[in-house]
């Protein structure tokens, strides 16, 4: 029900188990009046709490993005659809934080997360652009994340135009999700250039549930041999929530028929979620290029880079070195 958080979330109800013996315990007059185990009882208390709010935040997320998954199916206008699109990005990201913070209360291991990211520049930004992305890319590795399906773009003047990648491992959303956005390199005093940044949540394509097929089986029509109107071997399977009906009869027995119509029923909704996934995703991407006036600038002129929401890096100078990013990065995450 839950996809790739349903570890996290089954752990998570587990842990609470004792959240509401550990509530009363500190109504307890007997616990109340022994202050050191009194206190040992709040803290837990406390750490339930948050793990408990947590959980229905991230609950929350999740059954509003299926509800946007919904509405998809009877929505035709490209603004609308463009609209629930920006939405169901907002809410994956949204849900990989809540999860790495379920992950540290239960201080276990964290969700692998996908994220597809592509990087935009022009011809006085692009050295900037470059360096971050190799910033990014050392920083990623050295948690363990693995880089991959890179791809750089020149443009006609031989600049580097766009740079895009997809990385996978624990975290990898939450670490580049502050980083978005298109943000200015001053090139001359009143001139200046976008450099631009977008990380969305990897085209991720569900896999088959068997509760939303509708298997019927009957007497083939095709070659059989002499199986042929005498046995039920053909098969039909139904894919309910999408509509999609596959019909496999050539083969001679019913369990090699029901085999291939699965693999093919399986193609079909692979290529059709594919293709909304990536919709999705440049939707995502377009709206994340077109937020302007962030947070980070650069100056070409004294070669720094400015973050005002850390008052450490103001005009620092850039490029940084792997820990100075590290260390960046973190801070981020921590507002």
């Amino acid at each position: 029900m839950y996809g790739i958080y349903g570890d996290i979330i089954g752990a998570a109800e587990r842990a609470l188990d004792c959240f509401d013996e550990t509530e009363e315990l500190l109504e307890y007059p007997e616990v109340q009046a022994d202050k050191a185990y009194y206190l040992s009882v709040l803290s837990k208390y406390n750490n339930l709490k948050f793990l408990k709010d947590k959980l229905s935040d991230l609950k929350s997320v999740l059954q509003e993005e299926k509800a946007y998954y919904e509405l998809l199916s009877d929505i035709d206008s490209i603004e609308e659809r463009k609209t629930i699109f920006e939405e169901i990005s907002t809410l994956k990201i949204r849900a990989s934080k809540l999860s790495a913070s379920l992950a540290d209360a239960l201080g276990c291991k964290r969700t692998e997360e996908t994220a597809y990211c592509r990087m935009k520049f022009k011809e006085g930004s692009y050295k900037f652009g470059v360096t971050l992305y190799s910033l990014i890319k050392g920083d990623l590795l050295s948690r363990g994340a693995k880089i991959e399906d890179e791809n750089t773009v020149t443009a006609k003047g031989g600049y580097v135009e766009e740079i895009s990648f997809v990385a996978e491992g624990v975290d990898v959303l939450t670490r580049l999700t502050p980083l978005i956005g298109a943000h200015k390199v001053y090139i001359a005093p009143s001139k200046s250039q976008e450099l631009c940044f977008a990380v969305t949540p990897a085209a991720k394509v569900e896999k088959l549930q068997e509760s939303d097929l509708k298997i019927d089986v009957f007497h083939s029509h095709g070659a059989g041999g002499q199986n042929i109107n005498k046995v039920e071997t053909a098969v039909r399977v139904t894919h309910l929530p999408t509509g999609i009906v596959v019909v496999c009869q050539d083969e001679r027995s019913q369990l090699k028929n029901k085999k291939r119509a699965l693999e093919n029923i399986e193609k079909k909704l692979k290529d059709m979620n594919l293709q909304s996934e990536k919709q999705r995703m440049e939707v995502d991407i377009s709206a994340q290029y077109s937020k302007k006036n962030t947070p980070i600038s650069f100056d070409a002129s004294s070669a720094t880079m400015t973050d005002t929401r850390l008052k450490a890096f103001s005009k620092i100078p850039f490029p940084f070195t792997d820990a100075q990013f590290t260390l960046y990065i973190n801070g981020l995450i921590a507002l």
